[in-house]
């Protein structure tokens, strides 16, 4: 028998009301994506001890490590320990990929907002999908579940 690869995915991805407002990013893929994949779904943000809901936050720049909140209260711990706990979670389960929330100061593989809360957005990862790739866990958003599936 076949044991189905393990798929880390953010839970606001599986519809669990995680986001920063209190709501979540349900993909409509599930079923397909839990046929391939064992899914392991976790949250950095929440495991870290943020509230739901929580005012939004954007990393604000990589050298120094920043993360405020739009209120500009420094988050970084919160955004720093939810990507060890994610990198931990995956290393404890042997997971080599994950599907992680596109655009999210935690989450987000190819672009996120710029810092501003003004919607921008640059090239950049998240840190905790930083942290994943950094340990070689391949990581995609919900816009590349074609690669995945």
């Amino acid at each position: 028998m076949n044991k189905k690869q393990k798929l880390l995915i953010s839970a606001c991805l599986m519809g669990e009301n995680v986001k920063y407002n209190g709501g979540n990013n349900l993909i409509k893929d599930l079923e397909s994506l839990s046929q391939k994949y064992k899914l392991i779904s976790f949250c950095p943000e929440v495991a870290s001890g943020m509230t739901i809901p929580r005012i939004p936050n954007e990393v604000q720049s990589f050298n120094p490590l920043v993360v405020k909140n739009e209120l500009g209260i420094d988050t970084t711990d919160f955004f720093t320990d939810g990507a060890i706990q994610t990198l931990q979670l995956c290393k404890q389960y042997d997971i080599k990929i994950a599907l992680l929330k596109a655009k999210s100061p935690s989450c987000g593989n190819i672009e996120i907002y710029d810092g501003n809360f003004d919607g921008t957005l640059i090239k950049g990862q998240g840190l905790t999908a930083n942290l994943l790739m950094q340990n070689n866990i391949k990581i995609y958003n919900e816009t590349q579940l074609g690669e995945l599936l």
